[in-house]
């Protein structure tokens, strides 16, 4: 079967491999202390482009100011928005214009609990080991909680630099469970509301929120709507806040079931799920989870395209979110020293791949989701192509507030990228997780049955490889739409060096991480060995040692 042996080397392959690995080697003992010292930056400044998830013709703007004139950060957190829905929604498509767009920001892992915990804790799933939704499948808040994560997170670690910080809509999946109380705030949080109401909070009404440790029930009203009663708790408290101050608004929308307020009933009424050519498709040397599966029927095409309509209205939500707290932070005159980050929790699938709906794949509409920051020293209409990740937001907030960050985080910096700086390279690759499969009774549960996986992501390539022994390769810049396998048919050396990159990422703590992360994966760093067509005992290689890019994941912004 295609793909399911993960390397077959030749003795000239092993060789070549070989030397690549050692000369790696050397250059890693003779620059850790130095990757210390200072954080990387991008190979090439942002700049704007034609991508699937960049706008035509953008114009790029000057940032006005500097990062160092942000004194508080505003996150918009999205629930299963990808980029498909996020650019059908013309509001959220326009703020592309607005500030500067991460095209290649990779989730950790494609699931609600595990990918906010990396954003909270700067750490992939291997290493704060929530694995998914829910506690029996060791995931959701309880884990969280029992792990000790809660007391040492992005919120206690800015709490104890002064900086006033909230946390207004979902937390974590099974928060609070009612334990020690359903009125329960979690550490680091001075202005803390959240729904009480588990799944019911999906629905958009019939819910109880947790308004500051004072319980409040809503009802069917259109006035009781979650999201618009969350933006009113969140203007509040921009009202009375003084800065410094952090704000995580993490909206329960789109999430299925897709609520949506009526004003927007009427709206999206003929748009479709994009058909792309992954769209209902079979595609090249697929795998035993794919393989086999049958294409999509007409009835189930349209019954999708209901859903897509209404997870568009459901989207809406996120932009009225957005202008609401930007009018409130200009009637506040905070507009001009606050951040906005706008991004989402992970991404969702819909008909690709003939995969009917949900998220948990190593896909891009799964695991590149959007992300925009908006703000001072944010080139307007600028895009950063490098690849990016969750577990970056941590340390880049925490800079931004000069707050000290534990030394096992995992992520970089981006203040580097964010200024545009292009002397030092910057992560050739980033690492989604899925560890463990939902089960029923998850609000994310999937009959799809995705295998679990490691999965690293480059500009270039995504490269999968599942726990059952089946490989995926993806060669992005001829087939970005992830539809042809060539995990057997490309150079061996070529696969080698993702597979040992992959296999470093996976099992990497803390500053190894930016290690593993910048490792060469036919790309940079370090070129790919020479191989001429001579025998298999006669190996030709050439290898150059140019520097691995700084560890350091907490450079102060400038």
């Amino acid at each position: 079967m295609h793909g399911r042996k993960r390397i077959e080397l030749t003795t000239a392959t092993l060789v070549t491999i070989g030397i690549v690995i050692a000369v790696f080697a050397l250059i890693l003992v003779g620059t850790t202390k130095a990757a210390r010292a200072g954080e990387s930056g991008p190979d090439t400044a942002p700049s704007a482009e034609t991508s699937g998830n960049t706008p035509m013709n953008l114009e790029v703007q000057a940032a006005e100011g500097s990062l160092s004139d942000i004194k508080n950060v505003v996150m918009i957190l999205a629930d299963d928005l990808d980029w498909a829905a996020f650019n059908q929604v013309p509001r959220l498509a326009a703020l592309k214009k607005e500030g500067t767009t991460l095209s290649n920001f990779v989730v950790t892992n494609s699931l609600c609990c595990p990918s906010r915990t990396s954003f909270m804790r700067s750490q992939y799933v291997h290493n704060h080991r929530v694995l998914t939704n829910v506690k029996a499948t060791g995931g959701g808040w309880e884990t969280f909680a029992a792990r000790g994560l809660e007391k040492d997170c992005l919120p206690t670690w800015l709490n104890k630099a002064g900086v006033n910080t909230s946390l207004i809509g979902k937390y974590l999946n099974g928060f609070p469970n009612g334990t020690p109380a359903i009125n329960y705030i979690p550490p680091g949080y001075d202005y803390f509301v959240t729904s009480t109401s588990k799944n019911q909070a999906y629905q958009g009404f019939d819910y109880t929120l947790n308004e500051n440790g004072t319980l409040k029930d809503y009802g069917r009203k259109s006035s009781d709507f979650m999201n618009a009663v969350l933006v009113k708790n969140a203007t509040a408290y921009l009202k009375s806040v003084k800065a410094p101050f952090f704000m995580e608004f993490a909206s329960y929308n789109p999430h299925t079931p897709a609520p949506f307020e009526a004003k927007y009933a009427k709206t999206h009424t003929t748009d479709v799920i994009p058909r792309t050519p992954a769209f209902n498709t079979i595609g090249t040397n697929e795998l035993g989870w794919l393989a086999g599966r049958e294409t999509l029927t007409a009835k189930r095409i349209s019954n999708l395209d209901r859903l897509w309509q209404k997870r568009l209205r459901s989207t809406e939500s996120v932009a009225d979110t957005y202008e609401a707290l930007q009018a409130q932070l200009k009637a506040t005159g905070h507009s001009d020293d606050t951040l906005i980050i706008l991004t989402s929790d992970n991404g969702y699938h819909a008909g690709v791949h003939r995969l009917a709906t949900g998220k948990q794949t190593a896909y891009k509409e799964d695991a590149v989701v959007p992300a925009i920051f908006i703000g001072p020293g944010i080139a307007k209409g600028a895009v950063i192509s490098q690849i990016t990740s969750m577990v970056d937001l941590g340390p880049t907030i925490s800079s931004i507030f000069g707050a000290k960050t534990p030394s096992y985080i995992d992520g970089r910096n981006l203040a580097p990228l964010l200024r545009g700086e292009t002397q030092t390279p910057w992560r050739t690759a980033a690492l989604t997780e899925n560890l463990a499969r939902t089960t029923p009774g998850d609000p994310d549960y999937s009959p799809d049955a995705v295998p679990p996986f490691h999965a690293l992501r480059s500009e270039n390539w995504l490269y999968v490889e599942y726990f059952n022994g089946d490989v995926e390769l993806y060669d992005l810049k001829t087939d970005p739409f992830e539809m042809n396998n060539v995990q057997a048919s490309t150079n061996p050396a070529i696969v080698a060096q993702l597979h040992a990159q992959l296999q470093a990422l996976q099992n990497c703590k803390g500053a190894t991480c930016r290690l593993a992360d910048a490792m060469p994966n036919g790309t940079s760093i370090l070129p790919l060995p020479q191989i001429t067509a001579v025998p298999s005992t006669s190996p030709s290689a050439s290898v150059s040692s140019t520097p691995l890019p700084s560890a350091s994941a907490t450079t102060p912004v400038q």
